[in-house]
């Protein structure tokens, strides 16, 4: 009992830490770009800028505006997910997939980007609208990490639980130290970079609990230089 009860606490006092830790991050996520809308706009109002100044300025709050709506939608996808007890139904991974590389592609290759798929026929039970954005989100990680162009590969086969989902890519790759943080909210590899992209650190962590509601996780495989590779199990079942 006195075992069970010491498991208990530390548990307790990890959730506490986790829940300072997100928000510490939090905090810090709105700081910044509020920081910057606030200057900003006060140096519009003091009306001593040049058209060329107004203008930058103004682009620096839409860009801030826009950051700060969209750490704001995905928290609340975040607390949707958390409290969701979505029902799967039958679905062609295949289909799926074909639609939403077919879409997107266009965008890929005006970048630079090559985008290939290969999936393998069979139904599993899924949520499509969910994986659907777990999917955007690991394609839109892949193409961030590249500079010059590159290719990414979505792949799916079927398994005795569900389906598996991998998508590589040939980009910058992830440090080794930072794997096992990946999936952590508001967490960056590179901070400076994912904030220009546009990135809020949450990608990865709504990726983390979509694959939860399927009975799934993620698996990540990257060497710096060389690319990275996402594995998605989800263990929702096959009819």
């Amino acid at each position: 009992m006195a075992d069970r009860l010491e498991g208990t606490i530390a548990q307790l006092q990890d959730a506490v830490q986790r829940q300072e830790n997100f928000m510490g991050s939090f905090a810090h996520e709105l700081k910044t770009p509020m920081t910057s809308i606030i200057g900003y706009a006060d140096l519009l109002r003091g009306q001593t800028l040049t058209a060329e100044e107004q203008a930058e300025a103004a682009d620096y709050i839409l860009s801030e505006g826009k950051r700060l709506e969209v750490l704001s939608r995905k928290l609340l996808n975040l607390l949707v997910l958390k409290k969701s007890d979505l029902p799967l139904s039958p679905v062609s991974l295949s289909q799926l997939l074909e639609t939403l590389v077919e879409q997107i592609r266009p965008v890929y290759l005006s970048r630079g980007i090559r985008l290939s798929y290969e999936c393998q026929d069979g139904l599993c039970y899924l949520e499509p609208d969910l994986i659907r954005s777990l999917l955007l989100n690991l394609l839109d990680n892949a193409r961030k990490a590249m500079d010059d162009g590159g290719f990414i590969f979505l792949s799916a086969t079927m398994t005795s639980q569900g389906c598996r989902i991998r998508v590589c890519d040939n980009g910058r790759g992830i440090p080794p130290q930072a794997l096992a943080h990946l999936t952590q909210a508001f967490y960056r590899v590179d901070k400076s970079r994912s904030r220009q992209q546009g990135g809020v650190g949450l990608g990865l962590t709504l990726c983390q609990e979509i694959a939860s509601l399927h009975a799934g996780e993620l698996h990540f495989e990257s060497q710096p230089g060389k690319g990275t590779c996402v594995s998605v199990e989800l263990n929702g079942g096959r009819p």
